[in-house]
């Protein structure tokens, strides 16, 4: 694999910007879809709901920062090391394909951070709550503007809305599953929580759901992008392609371990420790992240021209789990 230094800094900011996009669609789903259908078995959803709230601004902030160093590291790649960022760089950038795309981005970001703020400290702030939820439906579709989906013909007419469609509801999948093990899953302290079990009762379908539906949208998008076997192992696209495949059959099979083992004895006797292997799947779920942001730095095999090559992030997709 080539491996050239200067690719670690922008990965890393892409890296933020996916874990905390997802944070904030996985928190919105948490509190709009999994937790009102688990506190229905009894218990008090507040404490959860709060500590979701706080999870969510922070990662609104967190995603600023990651969109200032993507356009930051986007300049950089199309001037020589000893060049300045000036003003007329950053201009010429956001008239550009990409540079519209950021823009979207950034608005996206700009309605999470009005959203979370606005939503109050009780899960009663109507506003607030639309303006979260909308700001998890924009990212959804603002996220693939800066990539593959809508700048490699290789893409096609699919690209974009099946690249959505792989976006949602993986972080929809992963997101959620991230937040409830750290707002609720285990926990003792709440006066009255809601019960270990209804809460993976209740995610469970929609993991089932959101996951599968994230695999088949994943592989259609991602073939498109590979164009045959031979780039698939011949490529550092595709071998970091193929750890992604290994991690995303890593949480797979986590997902069915708690789903088909850990769900029935939860229902059984409630005793059954689950956040350990939720936090494992969590965690495996953040290192497929990782491997999302370094394959944008390779750029994809299928359609990549010499010119598309020398131009780095503009080509960045958004190709997840």
């Amino acid at each position: 694999m080539d491996w050239d230094s200067t690719l670690l800094p922008p990965a890393l900011a892409r890296w933020l910007g996916y874990s905390a996009a997802f944070l904030i669609i996985g928190a919105a789903a948490f509190r709009s879809i999994v937790l009102p259908r688990a506190a229905r078995s009894g218990g008090d959803p507040a404490p959860a709901a709060r500590r979701a709230v706080t999870i969510a601004r922070l990662a609104s902030v967190l995603l600023a920062v990651a969109l200032l160093g993507r356009l930051y590291f986007q300049a950089r790649s199309l001037i020589d090391p000893e060049e300045p960022v000036t003003r007329d760089i950053l201009q010429a950038i956001l008239q550009g394909q990409w540079g519209k795309g950021w823009l979207a981005q950034a608005a996206a970001t700009l309605a999470a951070l009005i959203g979370w703020r606005l939503v109050g400290r009780t899960a009663a702030s109507p506003v607030g709550t639309a303006v979260a939820n909308l700001a998890a439906v924009l990212l959804v579709l603002t996220m693939p503007l800066t990539g593959h989906a809508v700048g490699l013909p290789a893409a096609g007419r699919l690209g974009y809305p099946m690249t959505a469609l792989h976006v949602g509801t993986a972080a929809v999948w992963l997101g959620t599953l991230a937040v409830m093990v750290m707002v609720a899953l285990g926990r003792r302290s709440d006066p009255s929580p809601v019960a270990t079990g209804a809460l993976i009762g209740a995610f469970s379908p929609v993991a089932l759901v959101t996951g599968l539906t994230a695999i088949v949208a994943g592989v259609i998008v991602t073939w498109r992008y590979v164009g045959g076997l031979d780039a698939l192992v011949g490529t550092d696209y595709g071998r970091v392609l193929l750890l992604k495949i290994g991690l995303l059959t890593i949480i797979a099979l986590l997902g069915a371990y708690n789903w088909r083992v850990v769900l029935p004895r939860l229902q059984r006797d409630g005793n059954t420790p689950i956040r350990p292997s939720a936090s494992l799947e969590v965690g495996v779920g953040v290192l497929l992240l990782a491997a999302t942001a370094l394959l944008v730095s390779f750029g994809a095999p299928a359609g990549l021209s010499d010119e598309d090559a020398d131009t780095g992030e503009h080509q960045e997709t958004a190709i997840l789990p």
